[in-house]
């Protein structure tokens, strides 16, 4: 079993193993994560050399040795080579750095999730690595769902956020205040107005409350 979670890598050291298209894939993501990204592989594609030219990560152009792990604060084995992805695991175990072997979740302490973002709304579909393709397939039906108007919404009560915490003291009136907004069906109503018209829709549904 996985305990869900979301983390902040941005600056942190990650160490990907593997240069082919998975491990570029990978690469991709945490890049946009914010992570600085160090990639182990005696080969690299050709967009991790770029990447790595113009020195948006670092590659080292060899095999794995246990000292690329000493400062890392994830690993991704990205390779398909068995032995490679044992020591990998031996090694980030030993030295109590959480690991992903792509595809193999029986060699993971973390698994990655099929992902569906709209602007700081992330929805996140996991299968617990037994089937990938499905959560693919749930990723795209959500797609209809998650609507650019979910992400306005979201903006919306986070603009309040630190308003309402000032005005109301008790941590179950805070969730009563915005139960009741997103109860007012904001998700609905904000696709007819603009963002300030918005804003002051849900400032009048707050003054309501009090």
């Amino acid at each position: 079993m996985f305990y869900p979670v979301f983390i902040r890598l941005e600056n942190r050291p990650v160490l990907v193993v593997g240069g082919g298209e998975v491990a570029e894939r990978k690469v991709d993501s945490l890049l946009e994560a914010g992570a600085t990204v160090t990639v182990v592989s005696p080969e690299a594609s050709r967009q991790l050399c770029e990447l790595s030219e113009s020195g948006r990560i670092t590659w080292h152009r060899r095999g794995f040795t246990p000292s690329d792990m000493d400062s890392a604060s994830l690993v991704v084995s990205a390779t398909d080579d068995s032995a490679t992805q044992q020591e990998v695991v031996s090694i980030a175990r030993a030295k109590g750095v959480l690991i992903n072997t792509v595809d193999k979740p029986e060699l993971c302490d973390f698994i990655v999730p099929a992902i569906l973002r709209r602007g700081d709304v992330t929805l996140a579909i996991s299968t617990s690595g037994k089937s990938p393709a499905l959560a693919a397939n749930l990723r795209e039906r959500l797609d209809r769902v998650l609507t650019d108007e979910v992400a306005r919404a979201a903006n919306a009560l986070g603009a309040v956020r630190h308003e309402v915490h000032e005005r109301f003291a008790d941590a179950e009136e805070r969730k009563r205040v915005f139960e009741s907004i997103v109860n007012s069906g904001i998700v609905e109503w904000i696709g007819e107005c603009d963002d300030a018209t918005a804003l002051q829709r849900v400032r009048r549904i707050i003054d309501g409350i009090e």
